[in-house]
């Protein structure tokens, strides 16, 4: 599937961990860390804004963004 077929990225909470590796390569800073329980995970509060550039999935190393 191409990211173009993709409104915007999707953080799957349960393989994040919170590296922070998306919120470093966002160009736009679209990401942020937040913290559930005792978790950190991303968070993409406004998706909206994204321009699917994919530099957050290709700098993912745990498969956590779609």
């Amino acid at each position: 599937m191409s990211l173009a077929s993709q409104p915007f990225p999707e953080v799957k909470i349960e393989r994040c961990t919170g590296c922070g590796r998306c919120v470093a390569a966002c160009p736009e800073r679209l990401f942020t860390l937040e913290v559930t329980g005792y978790r950190k995970h991303a968070a993409l509060p406004a998706p909206e804004r994204c321009t699917q550039c994919g530099k957050c999935l290709v700098e993912c190393p745990f498969n956590a963004l779609s």
